[in-house]
């Protein structure tokens, strides 16, 4: 925080001075990078994205859903409001588009001067403050001091604040608070407490980086432990703890659950809202129907005259942003100089009718007419009224995913994130082959635009060759030609296994294998060789910050939870993936690997039914584990080994000492399991 302060240098000492004495104290933190320069308007107010992640649960939590990453709340775009008590989070929209205007800064509206949207979070204010040096009250003669000044000036005008981050003040909004989304599954009550961090190096220590325009706060709070209903079982009473209940019977989670409140940790994530080039895609229930994706409903719009109307309820689909530019600009680099279209002046006929389709093609040439001069095949993007590129056009970027929680399983977690890129390189190619095809390119554009056609045995090959050139690229750097290289030699050898040297589909193969990633996966903290999207040597990458799309393999095991689970942040007005999560309970993996090897090793002999029935399997396992035995699975796979023989020496001398036959003992051995 301490970079925020940002303020010696420009309080004029001489030369021959000694540096000030600097009495502030940590936390204090710059107005301005909540509300802009202008303390006291909102026509400068930066926008944030907002969200808060459910990072941590103890285990045991009984609550239906409640596990780590879970219940992310969507992620919405508000703006800082500073009162003299509270610093409060507003909407920066209308939650039903054309109704109140609170808030609203969008949908044709020119900024406000207002900062009017619902409250979505709330954190107490401290102190305001002016950070200069103190002076003598009788001459206003300047100390060599620096400390913080609270009564020179009223507090609207004084530049710095402290803020109480240790608890959200805002608890039962529903849409856009995590404690009260959470207590909507199964009515279950969640108490916030003050959680404060001290420790700058503790991970839950409040995280600000002003460069980026991001910080995060986290806060904590008890979940109670959950009643089960029995008053339909004229049991004798009609709730009982579910901790205390068998987990035999529905509801019932003895012996794992919790009797006692759990905690739960929360990140509230805040990251500025930077420019973008994102084209928005309106994904209906028809064109679902002709191709999956994930999808979400956009605010809903009102007409005076109608009330709410279906016409603009939008299913916008929820992508990441691929290209680096979307859209036309005379200056892509500063995306300046756009090609305007859905608006009245380009797209009302001459009849007066406003219904006109901003993506007509009257000379029949593939090109919306509107967007002639953003290239052939140019179309209209009616959310952002601008011209959009042509897919030939564009240009694709490197999406980084850092692989946080069990880091051992980066290479596994790597051979699925390589196939998911050769998915995003091929849908590339395809879409500029097609649009190629769809103009009259002809042949060209199977040669200009290789895409292999075969079924599973390309995709196969070409994910083989992907994986052997990115172990090239990580050790010799991602532009190194010798990995083109050897992307183009794999697909020769695979059209020299098929006979065909000139086989189209190994060619394409190649061209593909060849193209620049578009997922990469970073290692975390990131290290030298990783791909330069992932962000210098040394980066490290939480759960629940917006900053980073995460792959998340959680350790410690949490009862209940699912085996994986995707969490994903989306812009709220256009869809655009902010943030992504994919996460992974890997004690459940571990679980489901152990039953194959089980049911393998039965129908393999190895395993015998009685061992099966009486569970010694599973004992000698334990207790080679127990006793530290690193090669516990040895014992348990070959019956062999230290626990196993003591296991065997213990029977014998409790044989020695009793006097029946060894019949009847050998019985009641197995009983007792």
């Amino acid at each position: 925080m301490a970079a925020f302060v940002g303020l010696l240098g420009s309080l004029g000492a001489c030369a021959e001075e000694r540096d000030p004495i600097n009495r502030v104290q940590a936390d204090a933190l710059a107005k301005s990078f909540f509300v802009g320069a202008k303390l006291q308007s909102a026509d400068d107010d930066p926008e944030f994205y907002k969200r808060g992640t459910v990072v941590d649960v103890g285990y045991g939590a009984g609550q239906s859903g409640l596990f780590t990453a879970t219940y992310a709340q969507p992620v919405s775009r508000i703006r800082w409001e500073i009162t003299e008590k509270t610093l409060n989070a507003r909407l920066a929209y209308e939650r039903i588009k054309a109704t109140d205007g609170k808030g609203n800064a969008y949908d044709g509206v020119e900024r406000k001067v207002t900062n009017d949207g619902q409250i979505v979070a709330s954190y107490e204010i401290d102190s305001h403050f002016d950070i200069r040096r103190d002076y003598n009250p009788q001459t206003g003669e300047e100390l060599n001091v620096v400390v913080e000044n609270e009564s020179d000036r009223p507090w609207y005008d004084r530049e710095h604040f402290r803020v109480d981050w240790s608890k959200n003040l805002v608890t039962d909004s529903y849409d856009f608070d995590t404690l009260a989304s959470l207590g909507v599954i199964g009515g279950v009550k969640y108490d916030a407490f003050a959680y404060t961090v001290l420790d700058p190096e503790h991970p839950d220590a409040p995280h600000f980086d002003d460069q980026a325009g991001y910080f995060d706060v986290t806060n904590k709070a008890y979940a109670t432990p959950q009643i089960v209903d029995l008053s339909g079982l004229d049991a004798g009473a009609e709730q009982y703890p579910a901790c205390m209940l068998s987990s035999y019977f529905e509801g019932g989670t003895e012996p794992w659950g919790n009797c006692g409140p759990i905690e739960i940790t929360i990140r509230e994530s805040y990251r500025r809202v930077a420019p973008s080039d994102y084209e928005p895609t309106d994904h209906d229930g028809v064109r679902f129907q002709v191709l999956g994706g994930f999808n979400f409903d956009y605010r809903r719009s009102y007409a005076r005259n109608y009330g709410i109307l279906d016409r603009d309820w939008m299913r916008f689909l929820a992508r990441y942003d691929i290209w680096e530019r979307s859209h036309y600009y005379a200056d892509s680099d500063k995306m300046t100089g756009p090609i305007a279209c859905a608006t009245k002046a380009t797209t009302e006929d001459p009849t007066g009718d406003p219904a006109a389709d901003p993506n007509r093609d009257d000379d029949g040439d593939g090109t919306a007419d509107e967007c002639a001069g953003a290239g052939v095949g140019a179309h209209c993007d009616v959310f952002t009224q601008k011209c959009a590129l042509p897919y030939r056009q564009r240009k694709p970027k490197t999406i980084a995913w850092y692989i946080a929680g069990d880091t051992t399983l980066f290479e596994p977690t790597n051979w699925a994130v390589l196939e998911w890129d050769l998915a995003l390189r091929t849908a590339v190619q395809t879409a500029r082959l097609t649009e190629c095809r769809r103009l009259g390119g002809g042949d060209e554009c199977s040669t200009q635009f290789a895409m292999w056609t075969g079924q599973q045995e390309d995709i196969d090959e070409a994910a083989r060759i992907a994986r052997d050139v990115d172990v090239c690229r990580r050790q010799n750097g991602y532009a190194a030609p010798s990995c083109v290289e050897l992307a183009r030699s794999g697909a020769s050898a695979v059209a020299e296994e098929r006979g065909a040297p000139d086989d189209a589909s190994a060619r394409a193969i190649g061209a593909i294998a060849a193209m620049d990633p578009i997922v990469v996966l970073c290692h975390n903290p990131v290290i030298v060789g990783d791909h330069a999207a992932c962000g210098k040597a040394g980066l490290a990458a939480r759960p629940g910050d917006l900053r980073y799309n995460i792959v998340l393999n959680v350790q410690a095991p949490q009862s209940p939870s699912p085996w994986g689970i995707m969490v994903d942040g989306n812009d709220p007005l256009t869809g655009e993936k902010v943030a992504g999560s994919m996460n992974v309970w890997t004690h459940v993996t571990d679980l489901a690997a152990q039953q194959l090897v089980d049911l393998v090793r039965y129908v393999n002999g190895e395993l015998t039914t009685e061992q099966i029935t009486n569970g010694s399997y599973v004992r000698d396992w334990a207790g080679a584990s127990r006793l530290g035995y690193r090669s516990a699975a040895l014992v348990q796979c070959r019956g062999r080994g230290a626990p196993r023989r003591r296991y065997q020496a213990r029977r014998r001398r409790v044989r020695r000492l009793d006097g029946r036959p060894p019949a009847a003992r050998d019985l009641e051995i197995r009983e007792d399991g």
